[in-house]
């Protein structure tokens, strides 16, 4: 338990905002702070920008865990004009928090959008953590990855996608598209670095999952014992 208070700010550029669909999520990169993993997220829903911060801590059953916070998020334009929002939000699992009308889409493309671009960030003040210890095997780790994948029409024949590498449990992993005879494949890929010295293995259960904008998902669930960098 940890109650001195600590604070983080990330921030980042959405591009081509004229895109976005009602009820698409964008979300940024996974970002680690203080040893628990963040991203921003927004969404176009009903006339309204979503803008909300989520907490990416591992979840593992029969272990409870809270993070107290004040969250400020801010919608910046390129040209400086901003709009903030404050609130105190306790995270207890990987959910959202934040405002499902920060403000209305049409005051967004007319005042903070600037050559299709808006800035988001998020400030956070963390007051209290608190982890019970996790019962479960300890050799047993649970994470997420999740990617928002743009363009993906442009992905060629024979040709792959990677998301951008992330470290889980000192681990690093992406996630790779490959497009051939007209199918799509969605792989789990295992980056650890190969060693003449040493080998290692890493066995995983996992599940698959893609999720169209509308809510529809087709899911796949895998066991696999990784030896070298593959997918």
């Amino acid at each position: 338990m940890s109650n001195s208070c600590k604070e983080f700010r990330i921030s980042e550029t959405v591009k081509n905002i004229s895109r976005f669909i009602d009820k698409e999520d964008y979300f940024t990169d996974t970002e680690e702070r203080f040893n628990i993993p963040w991203r921003m997220g927004i969404r176009k829903r009903n006339g309204y920008f979503e803008f909300y911060l989520r907490c990416e801590k591992d979840e593992c059953e029969n272990r409870k865990w809270s993070i107290e916070t004040e969250l400020t998020l801010k919608l910046i334009s390129c040209n400086g004009k901003s709009l903030t929002k404050t609130g105190t939000y306790t995270f207890e699992k990987p959910i959202g928090n934040g405002w499902s009308d920060f403000i209305s889409w049409k005051e967004l493309k007319s005042d903070y959008m600037v050559d299709d671009s808006i800035v988001v960030e998020a400030h956070v003040k963390i007051f209290k953590i608190t982890d019970s210890p996790c019962t479960e095997n300890e050799n047993q780790k649970i994470f997420l990855l999740n990617h928002t994948v743009r363009n993906v029409s442009s992905i060629k024949e024979g040709s792959n996608y990677f998301t951008k590498t992330e470290k889980r449990f000192n681990i690093p992993w992406s996630l790779r598209i490959h497009r051939e005879n007209g199918f799509f494949g969605l792989c789990l890929q295992c980056e650890k670095e190969q060693s003449n010295r040493r080998n290692w293995t890493v066995e995983v259960d996992y599940k698959l999952k893609l999720i169209s904008v509308n809510g529809q998902n087709v899911s796949l669930q895998l066991r696999y014992i990784f030896n070298k960098p593959y997918g």
